[in-house]
C-alpha cells in the first residue's frame, strides 16, 4: 500500500511539474510578473491557507489540554 501511495504521489508531482513551465516567449513576462515589489505580499497571501491549516491542526491536536487549561477551576482561594 505504501508503494502504491508513493507511486501515485510521484506521478501527481511529475504531472504538475510539466505544467509549471512557461514557453520561451512567455517566460520573461512570467518572471517579470513574479519578481515585482508586490512579491512579498503575494507570497504571504499564497501561504496564508497553509498557516491557517497548521494553526487549526495544532489546535485540534492540543484541544484536550487547551480545554482543561481554560475550564479547570482555580486552585487558589
Amino acid at each position: 500500500m505504501k508503494n502504491l501511495l508513493a507511486g501515485l504521489l510521484t506521478w501527481a508531482l511529475w504531472l504538475v511539474h510539466s505544467a509549471a513551465w512557461a514557453c520561451r516567449t512567455c517566460r520573461p513576462r512570467v518572471q517579470a510578473t513574479i519578481h515585482t515589489p508586490e512579491y512579498t505580499g503575494n507570497l504571504l497571501l499564497l501561504l496564508l491557507p497553509i498557516g491557517i491549516l497548521l494553526v487549526g491542526g495544532i489546535g485540534l491536536y492540543f484541544a484536550d489540554a487547551i480545554k482543561r487549561y481554560f475550564l479547570s477551576k482555580p486552585t487558589h482561594g
